[in-house]
């Protein structure tokens, strides 16, 4: 019997050479592996509760333009020196939605039941108006476990942060 084929996430976490699981600290990034970019990331962290912990934990988004693989990573903020933070990861998301290009990752923006959610994620598809909806699926990052839940997309919406700029 052969092996199961991996997935592209689970191929692009193990050129991480860390297996992310439950039991592992998962890899220290940046850097990323050749031809992947950071496309877009935040801190999310909630400075209502304790603002020198607002970037303790961040979302960011990977674009692998050879493959087309986006991948989306948790990151735990890990003891550094210099300007650039390091992070471990979290937990990742490969979304089959994010094959089409004309979806996007709203994160650090979004609201749940009309509440600021700065740990959820959220894929959209860009529009002008000030809010974008309707959101096609949705997770929260728990700091706790850090993994990715999903949560119900109805629940969410997230602000269009480039809405009435024209610049």
């Amino acid at each position: 019997m052969r092996a199961p084929i991996a997935s592209k996430t689970e191929r692009i976490v193990a050129s991480f050479a860390s297996p992310l699981t439950s039991t592992s600290p998962g890899r220290i990034v940046p850097p990323y592996p050749d031809g992947v970019v950071e496309t877009t990331g935040t801190c999310i962290g909630d400075a209502t509760v304790d603002v020198a912990a607002i970037c303790d934990h961040a979302v960011a988004v990977l674009d692998d333009r050879q493959s087309g693989l986006r991948t989306i990573l948790a990151l735990a903020q890990v003891p550094h020196f210099g300007k650039q933070p390091l992070w471990r990861i979290a937990d990742a998301l490969e979304p089959d939605e994010l094959a089409d290009r004309g979806v996007e990752v709203a994160t650090g923006s979004c609201q749940q039941r009309q509440a600021d959610a700065p740990a959820v994620v959220a894929l959209v598809r860009p529009r002008d108006a000030e809010w974008l909806a309707p959101v096609l699926r949705a997770w929260r990052f728990d700091a706790a476990s850090g993994r990715f839940e999903a949560i119900a997309a109805v629940e969410v919406r997230c602000r269009n942060e480039g809405f009435g700029y024209d610049g």
